[in-house]
């Protein structure tokens, strides 16, 4: 019970960062997630926070590689198979040299195979931590792309490296032949096993999509489950796991690329899922670190002052010897390849360019798993040096990240908005009430056309936050529309209406509409509630009637006893039929004026709620004329639901057309109709099956 508390509470940790980030925009999230995390610290479930490396590494590690290796398609692996292999081992092997052979002068009482089991923690770099930091910055074309791909193939590299390391002290002796051996097979083992048992998992979900009863319950759940089951079988066989479920998501990618539309649903609700939940376990890597700060400043307090200094400068040696290593190999870099990620050779862009590289060396979630994951004896005795080189390797993460927050910014330009919020906001508005117009003038019934209004009109809410609303707007269309129904009433009349029905509706209209502010206040709303309530309840004590057949028959009797109220209650009935009728024609009108006040405002580009309030004041007068007091669910067809989206779409690509909407706008709403009109039909499926 304690680790589903630890669970939940990691998960808070995250989400409370969240909240705070919008209130300090240009600390970097992975900043703010280590402070959260060492905040957490003085809850007691957290002191003395430890977690089991390989739980770590299965549980947080595997599953965001499995997922950052879907994000790379096959044409891109063989098109940057070169610089790939350049990133990910090259570079990485000639950043474990320089950074092993400055620990192994500086520390010369630890063995050289510990300086290299420490080069291998911090040689893998972090391109999540990389981008949380760019937000906003605009990164060189195609840099972006080599710190991503290094990033998802180094990690392996410096687990491989460490497992050699750690094999070659425990043995005492080295062998070369038998070194490069062992990385082999770990590493291609690791992908091959990878690619073999994702290639079974995808035919298996295929089969599944298309003979399983329930195709969303099986395939989404195995496809969730594939990177741990992938793991734990590489694992088993002596290889990779990390760089097992790299090579599944990569399988799994070159499957969505050749199934495209396919199961859709299913993918779409996977992708979903997945993009949740590798954001949560970014950031639990973080806050773990941060809760990891009350051990090192244990261990700084344990090695006293001077030693702790001495580590201190190791750490921050070991990184710029990193970044001096990751500068000196983009700038020296002649390959043509290459150019595409780095610049032009000998250029000031290159030059810039490997400065970035350099800072953007970012190192989080794989060093701190390695860092975790050494083992504390070897042949029943304690390993040497293990806290120094968990004190470093902490340093140069937190080095890493504080360096990168204070020089990236300074590096990189602020990147230009392509459109502003309120651009957008206006477009929405706009394509919004486009449609709606058009619905009221292709359907005919009020009911429907109110419904699916009203549910085009929620997609304002995409906003994210609510306009200040102009009440005296909404109280001056009001009244106008009022007026033009007052007029609409009064030509009835001339008409031929039967006048005390009209002037009966009229006296409605004055005290329903004419004066809404008094009939809105929630104070006289409570007072004519109760004021209903008790009527009713002297009603039912004086006519002892409490249950419907009760209040029919109490009804017959009395006119049966009484002829004068049945001629009453006939009279009230011709007359109630008359009203509902005349409801129903001020409602068709009120639509009209409605519809006309929504073109000229979305003409003049004005801000259009006032006209969303008052139809919702004029249903509720509707109602209550109508004595139908209690809103009833409207069934609407699919097809006019389908209809008003793809009006939303026309009017979107009629003003794209036109040169009035920008490309980057109209792509952000195309996604906001998609995912609009997938949940509503979604719903309508839930709603008919029901």
């Amino acid at each position: 019970m304690a680790q589903l508390y630890l669970i939940a509470l990691l998960l808070i940790a995250v989400i409370a960062a969240n909240i705070i980030k919008p209130f300090i925009p240009r600390v970097p999230e992975a900043l703010v997630l280590i402070v959260v995390g060492g905040l957490f610290t003085f809850i007691p479930v957290f002191r003395d926070f430890a977690l089991d490396p390989e739980f770590f590494l299965f549980l947080i590690i595997a599953p965001l590689m499995f997922q950052e290796g879907q994000g790379i398609s096959f044409a891109t692996m063989k098109k940057h198979f070169n610089a790939i292999f350049q990133l990910s081992v090259i570079l990485a092997l000639f950043v474990v040299a320089v950074v092993a052979l400055i620990t192994d002068k500086i520390q010369s009482a630890w063995p050289l195979t510990l300086a290299i089991a420490l080069a291998a923690i911090v040689v893998p770099t972090d391109a999540v931590a990389v981008k949380s930091m760019t937000t906003g910055l605009k990164m060189p074309k195609g840099l972006n792309q080599s710190l991503e791909l290094e990033s998802l193939f180094n990690d392996a590299t410096g687990i491989v490296l460490l497992d050699l390391a750690l094999s070659v002290y425990k043995q005492g002796s080295f062998n070369l032949v038998e070194g490069v051996s062992h990385f082999l097979i770990v590493a291609l083992g690791g992908l091959i096993i990878g690619a073999l048992a994702s290639g079974l998992i995808v035919a298996l979900r295929l089969y599944l999509s298309f003979h399983a009863s329930s195709a969303q319950a099986t395939t989404i759940p195995l496809n969730i489950l594939t990177p741990f089951v992938i793991y734990l079988l590489a694992e088993h066989f002596g290889v990779s796991g990390i760089l097992a479920v790299v090579a599944a998501g990569i399988v799994h990618n070159y499957e969505q690329s050749r199934l495209q539309l396919i199961a859709t649903e299913s993918r779409v609700v996977s992708a979903t899922i997945w993009q949740t939940l590798t954001t949560l376990l970014n950031g639990v890597v973080f806050v773990i670190l941060g809760l990891s700060l009350p051990k090192i400043l244990k261990l700084i307090g344990d090695f006293g002052f001077e030693k702790s200094l001495g580590l201190f400068g190791l750490a921050f040696l070991i990184y710029l010897a990193m970044y001096g290593a990751r500068f000196f190999w983009v700038s020296a870099q002649k390959q043509d390849r290459l150019t595409g990620f780095f610049g032009q050779h000998q250029t000031k862009d290159r030059l810039q360019r490997a400065q970035i590289f350099g800072v953007a060396g970012v190192h989080g979630a794989v060093t701190l798993a390695l860092a975790m994951s050494l083992p504390t004896t070897v042949h029943g005795k304690p390993l040497p040096f293990l806290n120094e080189i968990l004190l470093v390797a902490t340093l140069v993460i937190l080095i890493s990240l504080i360096v990168a927050a204070l020089i990236l910014p300074r590096l990189l330009e602020e990147e230009e908005q392509v459109f502003s919020e309120e651009e957008l906001n206006q477009t929405r508005s706009d394509m919004i009430d486009s449609a709606i117009v058009k619905t009221e003038q292709r359907i005919h019934d009020h009911d429907t056309k109110a419904a699916i209004a009203q549910a085009l009109q929620t997609q304002k809410l995409t906003i994210g936050h609510q306009k200040s609303h102009d009440e005296q707007a909404s109280l001056t269309l009001l009244s106008k529309v009022s007026d033009e129904l007052q007029a609409y009433l009064d030509d009835l009349i001339s008409q031929g209406y039967d006048q005390d029905t009209v002037e009966r509706y009229i006296r409605f209209l004055q005290r329903g509409l004419l004066s809404p502010a008094n009939s809105r206040h929630p104070l006289a709303r409570i007072n004519q509630r109760l004021h209903h309530w008790k009527h009713e309840f002297s009603w039912h004590l004086k006519t002892r009637t409490f249950t419907k057949g009760q209040r029919l028959r109490y009804q017959q009797e009395l006119m049966a006893r009484n002829p004068k109220v049945a001629a009453q209650v006939a009279q009230w009935k011709d007359g109630r039929q008359a009203m509902l009728a005349l409801n129903e024609d001020v409602q068709k009108e009120a639509d009209r004026l409605l519809t006309k006040a929504l073109e000229s405002e979305l003409e003049a580009h004005q801000d259009t709620e006032n006209i969303a309030e008052v139809r919702q004041l004029l249903e509720r007068f509707f109602r209550i004329v109508a004595h139908d007091y209690r809103k009833s669910n409207v069934s609407v067809p699919t097809a006019d639901y389908i209809q008003a989206f793809a009006d939303e779409y026309s009017y979107l690509s009629a003003q794209l057309a036109a040169g009035k909407v920008k490309s980057a706008v109209a792509n952000e709403l195309y996604t906001e109709i998609n995912q609009a009109q997938t949940l509503l039909l979604m719903e309508q499926g839930e709603g008919e099956n029901e």
